[in-house]
């Protein structure tokens, strides 16, 4: 017998704000799942698995100052805590990105986490923030992050299960939770990824923040007036990308498009380039590994579980220069692209939408069955 049948699963997601991998997992677990969706948050421009068919509760409705981290948190963590009412229909509640507030609201409910990463600001990217703010802001920052550590680590000991997204992640969620989890590699087959040829450009739609790095690959292309950059996606950068593409006409910085036109952008690259910082896993680069376009990475997190340096992509180690970005570029041709292409869909077969939702049940059916459920 389906441990999981006739069971009521929610999954909780901080919110849709982005159009984003962690976003589109999300809409392919519930769909996977036949789950509901609760978040705080949809902005319009984000994925909306209302759109898709989802059940969906939403907290409440963005504005303005939805966009501002600092209110954001609070707004986000106090409408899980006093607006989750309805948690008490189901039976497994499943909690991705900062919404473990809900937790004291899920008594008796079988609670499981797919954690993409501990949060970053508190943990693994917190040096990196500290050195970077004025003497004023350090102290406040400090406070918070001391202050929500403590709120994190309490309520994460209250989950039943820790699901994660790469052996990366896992290791993460050991050295600084000390607890235990299991990996489900994310799908990266979420849409119909294509080969569609090979132009003459390389192309990126990671979101435009600092840690996603694409001012440095628009940089370097700066470098390369004679091989050309599309840059499609949006975020708090996309200012300061498109400044940085003025008067270099290799350079295109389109903001968000469609599901169709990245299909379209993908499809006809010459190869992707993906150099985040300590990535959790890398869904872009399945993504593109799934059109048959290999990638242009960099040698840490997650991305070493997915990119294999000569075979998929090209491997920047971690502490690369622009100028070795741009190397990397001025190296590559329509021949290694071609090269490579069997070999990206070898790898991105390993991370499909089936595998997922299959592992997801598996891992979730074995917890109900050790709880007599």
């Amino acid at each position: 017998m389906d441990p999981l049948k006739g069971k009521k699963i929610l999954i909780l997601h901080d919110y849709f704000i982005y159009k984003g991998g962690g976003e589109r997992l999300i809409i392919s677990l519930a769909k996977g799942l036949k789950a509901d969706i609760g978040t705080a948050f949809i902005s319009p421009e984000a994925f909306d698995p209302r759109k898709e068919g989802i059940k969906t509760y939403v907290l409440y409705r963005e504005n303005f100052l939805s966009r501002l981290p600092g209110f954001r948190y609070l707004s986000v963590n106090w409408a899980f805590l006093f607006k989750t009412s309805f948690l008490k229909k189901y039976d497994v509640v499943i909690y991705s990105g900062d919404c473990l507030s809900a937790l004291p609201r899920a008594k008796g409910k079988v609670n499981i986490a797919y954690m993409h990463t501990p949060p970053r600001y508190l943990y693994d990217t917190y040096e990196d923030r500290l050195k970077n703010y004025p003497a004023w802001k350090k102290l406040g920052f400090k406070a918070f992050t001391y202050l929500n550590r403590q709120r994190f680590d309490f309520l994460v000991k209250k989950l039943d299960l820790i699901i994660t997204n790469s052996k990366n992640t896992q290791k993460r969620i050991k050295d600084y939770l000390g607890l235990d989890s299991v990996v489900v590699y994310p799908p990266g087959n979420t849409l119909n990824f294509k080969n569609l040829g090979y132009g003459d450009y390389f192309f990126s739609w990671a979101r435009l923040f600092p840690e996603k790095r694409v001012s440095k690959i628009v940089e370097a292309f700066q470098k390369i007036s004679d091989k050309k950059l599309i840059v499609a996606s949006g975020g708090m950068e996309l200012d300061k990308i498109k400044a940085m593409a003025q008067g270099h006409p290799n350079i295109k910085v389109l903001g968000y498009v469609s599901d169709q036109d990245l299909l379209k952008y993908l499809g006809w690259c010459l190869a992707s380039i993906y150099i985040p910082i300590r990535e959790d896993f890398g869904m872009a680069a399945v993504e593109s590994m799934g059109a048959g376009k290999p990638v242009i990475g960099v040698a840490e997190g997650g991305l070493l579980e997915i990119i294999e340096d000569g075979k998929n992509g090209v491997m920047l180690k971690p502490s690369f220069t622009v100028e070795d970005l741009a190397r990397a570029v001025r190296n590559f041709d329509v021949a290694k692209a071609k090269n490579m292409e069997k070999y990206c869909y070898q790898t991105a077969r390993k991370f499909s939408e089936d595998a997922f939702w299959k592992r997801m049940r598996i891992q979730i059916s074995a917890l109900l069955k050790s709880r007599g459920e």
